[in-house]
């Protein structure tokens, strides 16, 4: 999406996660990444990089120096990350209503929500249902992008 809005050109580069991609960076091998904050926060924070924007709708309290792709003239392409806890198809509805409740519970604890916070993410309560919700929505909202540019899974 920012090379459709930006007019630039990347060359996609797979990485078998955050770490090495961000080593990488930081060792000049390549020039630049998209990342969430809560792979790599402390390192973002830190003089080894430099944030250019994030891709929220608003700046980050952690990060409040930095602006947000829209703030620098690239519209409309606010990212959502999300993680959820997945099992198995057929996992038996006992077993998703304990895992849900116990989620639940302590997501709406002081100690889980100020670390989530603390890594730039916020812990949402709620159903299965809640949480393929938004997942569909950004498939959606993504689909046109991947058929228009090509994007294949490596």
């Amino acid at each position: 999406m920012f090379k459709s809005r930006t007019g630039t050109f990347f060359t996609h580069i797979p990485y078998r996660g955050a770490a090495p991609a961000m080593a990488d960076v930081m060792g000049g091998q390549v020039p630049c990444m998209f990342l969430d904050l809560a792979s790599a926060l402390s390192i973002m924070q830190s003089s080894k990089v430099r944030v250019l924007a994030i891709g929220s709708g608003a700046r980050s309290p952690l990060l409040p120096d930095v602006p947000t792709l829209a703030d620098v003239g690239v519209r409309d392409s606010e990212v959502f990350a999300f993680q959820g806890l997945l099992g198995p198809a057929g996992l038996p509805p006992n077993v998703v209503a304990k895992l849900k409740g116990n989620l639940n519970k302590a997501f709406g604890t002081a100690a889980v929500k100020k670390r989530f916070a603390d890594i730039g993410m916020e812990a949402m309560p709620g159903s299965p249902a809640q949480f393929f919700n938004p997942a569909r929505a950004e498939a959606r909202r993504w689909s046109p992008v991947i058929k228009a540019i090509g994007i294949k899974l490596d």
